[in-house]
């Protein structure tokens, strides 16, 4: 992938500045997607930087990003349908897990998360959040909410502020429960000590929204790029970049349409 520099020349190729959730930066996916769509079209020069999703759409506002890879539903359909949005389009799918120490595996497996919430509350355990605005910290914040739980004057509530990944290893090094997007967690598997729980899926998915800023000097590369992700040969690199980092498919692309 081609790092922008300050002060590219401007006959150079048409520059490209993604600003992504942080969680598809760590994974590796983004960055290997972005590679397949450059050695397609070899006259743009895409650069990549991670934010959370709020802080994503603060850019966009800005026109700081040309395209922007997001997660938090609500804000997204309001940039949307605030006309700042050039084009947008579901790109991919992935869920998220709760994780935490083998013994309370048996306990959690096949609870909704809000059940195994309430039981973290209960019994105290130690709990880190991410807390840092992203697609991850708005669905723990629901299912506190859905759990009837307020974290956040709790002792045994941790608010890291921090990456999905760094978020993991705190985790780890205090033997607690956190909630992870489980692409994430399979990169950050053979460093760290929890286990997936197993907890029931449902309505634990997350849909990743690719969005190109609408007078963004990148505008239209940006629109390119997402209509070159829903052909075939998109699709292809998607199901390609997970194979190689997983081996099986965590972030499902959209079926094309038509």
């Amino acid at each position: 992938m081609v790092l922008l520099a300050a002060g590219a020349c401007s006959t150079g190729p048409q520059q490209l500045l993604i600003a992504a959730e942080m969680t598809v930066v760590e994974s590796g996916i983004i960055d290997r997607v972005i590679e397949a769509y450059e050695a397609a079209h070899p006259g743009v020069a895409a650069s990549v930087a991670a934010h959370p999703s709020q802080t994503i759409l603060d850019l966009g506002r800005q026109r700081a990003a040309d395209l922007l890879i997001t997660s938090v539903r609500v804000p997204e359909a309001e940039f949307i349908d605030s006309g700042a949005a050039a084009a947008s389009q579901p790109l991919f799918r992935s869920r998220f897990i709760v994780i935490g120490p083998e013994s309370w595996r048996d306990l959690a497996r096949g609870s909704e998360a809000p059940e195994v919430f309430r039981l973290i509350a209960d019994h105290g355990l130690t709990f880190v959040s991410r807390g840092d605005g992203s697609g991850t910290h708005e669905l723990e914040r629901l299912i506190w909410l859905e759990a009837g739980v307020d974290p956040a004057t709790q002792p045994w509530y941790l608010d890291a502020g921090t990456t999905m990944a760094q978020t993991l290893l705190i985790a780890d090094e205090r033997d607690a429960m956190t909630l992870s997007e489980y692409g994430a967690f399979l990169i950050a598997l053979p460093t760290i000590d929890l286990t997936n729980l197993e907890v029931d899926p449902g309505g634990l998915d997350l849909e990743y929204t690719a969005i190109a800023v609408a007078g963004s000097e990148g505008s239209e590369a940006a629109v390119d790029l997402i209509d070159w992700l829903l052909t075939p040969e998109g699709v292809a690199a998607i199901e390609e970049a997970n194979i190689e980092l997983f081996d099986e498919v965590v972030y499902e692309p959209e079926p094309i349409s038509g």
